[in-house]
């Protein structure tokens, strides 16, 4: 029973000048022993809900630390110099090739390709520094480096083979008209 139940059910009694104190006790009894009851939901909903926000918090900085990739310079010193080089190499060889001008051409779509299998094969590895055999990931990690490496250069070939094939062609057109 709630407070205003007891102070209605006992109107007549508390409508006096001074109510004996016998009515007060027993309201304030009926009220104690309701009110431990509430507390206790109040208490386990308290806890339910800082779990509930601590595992969410939990899982979404798990999350976050599987999403930064780690670097070979996790690993070793001397491999995050070598890791640094390699990165060197292929933005100096990205800048020169204008890579969003090439992708836009279907000839080298193949090259395209292999590169984004490298690049997903390569997160995955990255995920598990820390968790396996770290000499043998390095070399698996200097091995993506170094194909990809190879793949830019490969592309670059490419472009000056048919950049030439295409001047012989302009130059042949150009002679047969003359």
């Amino acid at each position: 029973m709630n407070i205003e139940e007891l102070i209605k059910n006992r109107k007549d009694q508390l409508n006096v000048e001074f109510p004996p104190d016998e009515v007060w006790g027993n309201i304030q009894k009926s009220w104690k022993n309701e009110k431990p009851t509430s507390q206790w939901w109040k208490i386990a909903a308290a806890v339910f809900i800082t779990l509930s926000i601590g595992l969410l918090l939990h899982n979404i900085s798990l999350q976050s630390q599987v999403d930064e990739l780690a670097s070979l310079g996790d690993i070793s010193e001397d491999y995050r110099v070598m890791e640094d080089d390699f990165i060197a190499q292929i933005s100096t060889i990205e800048a020169g090739l204008e890579i969003e001008k090439v992708k836009s051409q279907n000839d080298f779509e193949w090259i395209f390709q292999e590169l984004n299998t490298l690049d997903e094969i390569n997160e995955m590895y990255r995920k598990d520094i820390g968790t396996i055999n770290s000499h043998e990931l390095t070399g698996i990690l200097i091995d993506y480096y170094e194909k990809k490496i190879r793949l830019l250069k490969k592309l670059e070939l490419e472009i000056k083979r048919n950049n030439k094939l295409n001047e012989n062609e302009t130059t042949d057109t150009n002679s047969i008209r003359m």
